[in-house]
């Protein structure tokens, strides 16, 4: 009986063992498939790819639109200063790829002949850059001091030809109204004594031109005006020039202001002597007054100036029969002209 007690309480106990064992395997493996399942999270969410955020265009701004590198608006000066003759074979005028180029093509005939000087000067108080060429002998080109190149795009005005001390120096203004810019180069054909020179000025999309009065287009005898900028927003003239070619009389003055628009107010008619009377009502300063009070021109035209207060009067004496004249300004360059048919 004994030993039957024995052998059951062994039974009991080798079971219990058995028993809480197989819990302890199953608990483990839950476990670890939980673990495991935590695991496969971390690496879903490790291997999520991030969100794109929206790229935000940035706006082209006008020296954005093509290639500018190496434009300014520092003087260059290209070639050397020599006794070379030297002959201008052509300008020539295209659009490029944010820019517009201007193209001088020059050539010499004698032996040894070294790069003409060229240069080209930032002008921005009178809105231009100016190109400068010495020792032109002869001229083959087509513009001339009447007929340019308009272009009126991108702030650019015009090329224009101006009136030079000497007749073996070409001066051309480039005329800007905004935030442009300039690249000069020059190449040699080869090894001939041929050089071509490019100016390229950068446009300016964002320029927005002002409303200016740009006078007549016509020739008339009757009275003329243009309404412009007064003492107030800073009106004054700073220089003069003249041309007399193909009947036509032309004397400019060169203008400026503080404001956007750069011409003064004024008029113009005949008084009853038969001189012609141009008057600007309302100047801060005129340069040309201080320089005396008579200029000669071509044709035995003379204009008297005078000044008091703010008011300057140029009288144009010599102009026989009332002849037909034209009142008009431009802008880059700064310029009111006064042309007389005579």
């Amino acid at each position: 009986m004994k030993k039957r007690l024995y052998v059951y309480i062994l039974v009991l106990i080798l079971s219990s063992v058995l028993l809480s064992g197989c819990t302890k395997k199953e608990s483990e493996e839950t476990d670890t498939q939980t673990d495991t399942s935590v695991t496969e999270q971390e690496e879903t969410e490790e291997e999520k790819p991030e969100e794109e955020k929206p790229v935000e265009e940035k706006e082209e701004s006008p020296q954005d639109s093509g290639n500018l590198e190496g434009f300014g608006k520092e003087k260059v000066v290209l070639g050397q200063a020599s006794e070379f003759e030297y002959t201008l074979d052509s300008i020539e005028a295209k659009e490029g790829e944010g820019y517009y180029e201007f193209t001088f093509k020059i050539s010499s005939s004698q032996e040894g002949a070294v790069a003409p000087l060229f240069t080209v000067t930032p002008l921005l108080s009178k809105g231009v850059f100016r190109v400068s060429l010495t020792n032109i002998f002869d001229d083959n080109s087509t513009i001339t001091h009447s007929k340019g190149v308009a272009i009126n795009k991108g702030a650019i005005t015009a090329l224009t030809r101006i009136v030079t001390d000497s007749d073996t120096t070409r001066g051309y203004d480039i005329g800007v109204q905004g935030n442009n810019q300039f690249k000069v180069d020059m190449r040699q054909e080869g090894n001939s004594s041929v050089w071509i020179f490019s100016v390229k000025v950068s446009y300016d999309t964002n320029y927005s031109a002002p409303t200016i009065d740009f006078g007549s287009t016509e020739f008339s005898s009757e009275p003329q005006k243009i309404e412009g900028v007064t003492s107030q927003q800073g009106a004054k003239i700073v220089d003069y020039s003249y041309i007399y070619s193909s009947g036509i009389l032309k004397f400019s003055l060169e203008v400026a202001s503080g404001a956007s628009n750069p011409i003064p107010s004024l008029t113009a008619q005949y008084n009853d002597e038969g001189v012609l009377v141009v008057t600007f009502p309302s100047l801060e300063q005129d340069k040309v007054s201080q320089w005396g009070s008579v200029i000669n021109l071509p044709a035995g035209v003379k204009v008297e100036i005078s000044r008091t207060g703010q008011e300057s009067v140029y009288m144009f004496n010599g102009i026989n029969n009332r002849k037909p004249f034209r009142i008009g300004a431009s802008q880059s360059p700064n310029l009111v002209n006064i042309e007389i048919d005579l």
